[in-house]
């Protein structure tokens, strides 16, 4: 049985847009036979006194609920609308079925207005019985309380389009989850000096115009002296191996499946 007193975060992915192994891919990651390496789309699962917390559904959300034995999930904190991101929200209406009652999506106003368009269907009645997710998009700007979780929503540069992390504080631990990234603005900075526990996104070695490198992520960690560094959302240029070699050692590469306390 899942123990959800204790705050705990799980990866459910820990890959990139294309997951790893990619398409038609024979690289050396992607032929890699270290089940580390085989990433999935990112996502978290994040539970503590009895309350259990999705940030993102990535597309891989089934799977990984599957895998994780998931039992139920009492909301969702969506970073951004990016297809990796949010294509697994349809696979909630089984969460809705088994706990019978709706399930609260919260986002900044620019991803929620999308979400509605994308998931536009969500609240179609035309076909009786249709089996459609019971969600409701919720928009926030500013702290709130979820939970036992006191959520920061901390805004981050990734292309053009509005992203964030979230900072989650719960009995006295914090751990910050920004999963893409490629520039962290100062005052998200501000909200993240000295926390117990630092996610990143380490998309690769060579630079890309929307995420960090992961010698960027690392050399941030350090540099707002997070207690523990996990790297995220990694593509198939560096074997998980690689990236350990790399990483002093209060920092890591995650993996799919890896468990936390805060």
């Amino acid at each position: 049985m899942t123990d959800f007193s204790t705050p705990t975060a799980t990866f459910l992915g820990s890959g990139t847009s294309t997951g790893v192994p990619l398409i038609g891919c024979d690289c050396a990651v992607c032929a890699s036979t270290d089940p580390r390496d085989r990433r999935l789309r990112s996502g978290l699962w994040v539970r503590g006194a009895g309350y259990s917390l999705l940030i993102d559904t990535a597309t891989d959300f089934r799977q990984q609920a599957l895998r994780e034995k998931i039992p139920r999930v009492d909301a969702i904190l969506m970073t951004h609308f990016h297809a990796d991101h949010v294509f697994g929200l349809d696979d909630l209406r089984r969460f809705n079925t088994v706990q019978g009652e709706r399930i609260a999506v919260y986002a900044s106003p620019e991803c929620v207005a999308v979400l509605e368009t994308i998931f536009a269907y969500f609240k179609g009645t035309a076909t009786p019985g249709a089996y459609l997710p019971q969600i409701d998009f919720v928009t926030v700007t500013q702290p709130f309380a979820l939970g036992p979780f006191a959520v920061t929503p901390l805004p981050v540069i990734h292309g053009g389009d509005p992203t964030w992390g979230y900072k989650l504080e719960c009995q006295g631990r914090a751990l910050a989850y920004i999963p893409d990234c490629a520039e962290i603005p100062d005052a998200t900075a501000a909200l993240l000096h000295g926390i117990d526990t630092l996610i990143l996104d380490a998309l690769r070695p060579r630079p890309h115009r929307s995420h960090l490198t992961t010698e960027q992520s690392i050399a941030a960690i350090q540099s707002l002296h997070a207690k523990r560094g996990l790297l995220t959302h990694i593509g198939h240029d560096l074997s998980h191996a690689d990236i350990e070699r790399r990483c002093p050692p209060h920092i890591a590469p995650a993996y799919d499946g890896l468990c936390i306390t805060f």
